[in-house]
Parts: C-alpha cells; structure tokens; sequence
C-alpha cells in the first residue's frame, strides 16, 4: 500500500494536511477519513489502520488534519461546525481530483465530528455514498452549551463572558471553545440535521462509552432520514477501546477496532 502526503486547502483557504492511501487500481468507491477533537488524522493508530484496509480492499482514501489540528492551519478558538463541514468537502474535492474518480464519496467520522458530517451528508447528499459515524458526538448544543457551568436559559454568565473576553474562549474542552462555536451551537437543530440524512448510515458505538454515551446513538438513530443501523461494540469505551488504553495498545482494543474496520469495509462496499 502507498501512503502520499498531500496538501490542499478548505474553502475559506485554511491549508488542510492529509495522506492518501491507495493501493492498486481498484476503485469500489473513495472514502474521506474525518477524525474526532483533540487527536490527528490518525487517530492514534486507528486510522491508520481502517485507511489500510479501506485502500486494500479497492476504496483510496483520504485522511488529514482538521483545521486547528495537527499539521493543518487555523485557531482552535476559531473553530466551528460549519468550518469543519466545508473541510470536510474540501477533502472529498481534493480526493475526486487525486483519484479521477468522479462520483460521491463515503464519508467515515469518528466522534466530535459525527454531526458535522452528518450536516455535511444532508446539506449536500450528491457528494457523499455512504455515511459512517463511530461513536459519534451529534448533541453539539447539549455538550457545548446546556451542560456546561456558566449557562443558563441559553445566556453566558457575567463571569463566564469576561472570561471569554479575556482569553478568547471559554474553556478547552479537547479544543478551546470560541465565541464562533457558541453562537453556532445555540442554533443547532440536531433533529432537523438527522432528517435530512437520506444516504445509507452505518452507526458504531461502545457500549462502556463514558465520553459520548451510546444511549444518545440508540435514542438518535430513528431521527435520520434514511436507511439507518446501529451497530454496539459490548464493553468497548470511547474510540473501541479498553478503560485507558489511549495509545491502544491492549489486545483487547486491537480487537475491537479490527471489528470495527471489518465493518465499516464491508458496509462502504456493500
């Protein structure tokens, strides 16, 4: 397999980083890789691995940095849902012109970028074949704002706000939390976002998750507007690992996420 670093940039001109890898000729579709907040396009290993097998088995894809991560441009306090969609097409974009292939493209996304793909996929159906979501985070205006201290009937507290106008986010939660995002969570209309999905969507959840519950995967799943499974993985935390294991190296993980690729191969190809 040949693993190519690459190089483009999102729409807005932030200069995104990634790595392609294909193997052979075969084409059964291409696949953009879409990693959670905090980590890289690797995702410590595991996306690396599900980029090997996806390239094995016919499908090119791209992974690469999200702005404001790993190699790629941008601020974290600047980040925003929309930001990350049009990355995301800017990656499909920039593999159709990599690979010659001229159709939709399988989008896979991992945690806090489940919901801005799943944006993505309803906004601009044309461009994607297949949606996967592993363990994702879709409740964007619950995790952001409704839970947090400082918020209350959707305000920012006094002490909150100067906070904000100090440092120029709120806190970091795996990124620091911008006046942009804020603004944009209160608007997030997670039913709305999850009818509008009409591609086939392939959901994969830990049941032992403690970062996103897999009880929001079971209570959101019938929202989506089309064809939609749910597939749990029992006893795997967060990214289909075991407690604390975040370089993932347990046997136990490395079962888990060779499931977890097995299944997402067979269902993008499907």
């Amino acid at each position: 397999m040949a693993d190519n670093e690459t190089a483009f940039r999102s729409l807005d001109g932030t200069a995104l980083f990634g790595t392609i890898a294909a193997e052979g000729t075969t084409l059964n579709g291409v696949g953009v890789l879409v990693h959670g907040s905090g980590v890289t396009r690797d995702e410590g290993g595991f996306f690396t691995r599900m980029a090997a097998g996806l390239a094995a088995a016919g499908v090119p894809n791209l992974r690469f940095d999200l702005r404001a991560h790993g190699a790629s441009g941008g601020r974290e306090s600047e980040l925003t849902i929309a930001s990350v969609v049009n990355d995301v097409q800017a990656a499909c974009d920039h593999l159709r012109s990599q690979t010659g292939w001229d159709g939709p493209v399988h989008v896979i996304s991992a945690s806090f970028s489940g919901g801005a793909c799943a944006l993505f996929a309803g906004h601009r159906p044309h461009d994607v074949s297949k949606l996967v979501l592993l363990n994702p985070r879709l409740d964007y205006r619950e995790r952001y704002t409704t839970s947090r201290v400082g918020w209350v009937n959707d305000y920012l507290s006094s002490e909150m706000a100067q906070k904000l106008d100090d440092q120029g986010f709120t806190e970091r939660s795996s990124f620091e939390l911008g006046r942009a995002l804020l603004n944009e969570v209160l608007l997030w209309d997670l039913p709305a976002v999850l009818a509008a999905v009409q591609v086939p969507t392939l959901i994969v959840h830990g049941t032992a998750d403690t970062f996103v519950s897999v009880e929001l995967s079971r209570r959101f799943r019938p929202l989506f507007g089309g064809s939609t499974a749910l597939v749990e993985i029992d006893g795997a935390q967060h990214g289909f690992a075991v407690h604390e294991d975040p370089e993932y190296r347990d046997p136990q993980t490395k079962i888990w996420q060779r499931e977890v690729i097995e299944l997402v191969g067979r269902f993008v190809i499907d």
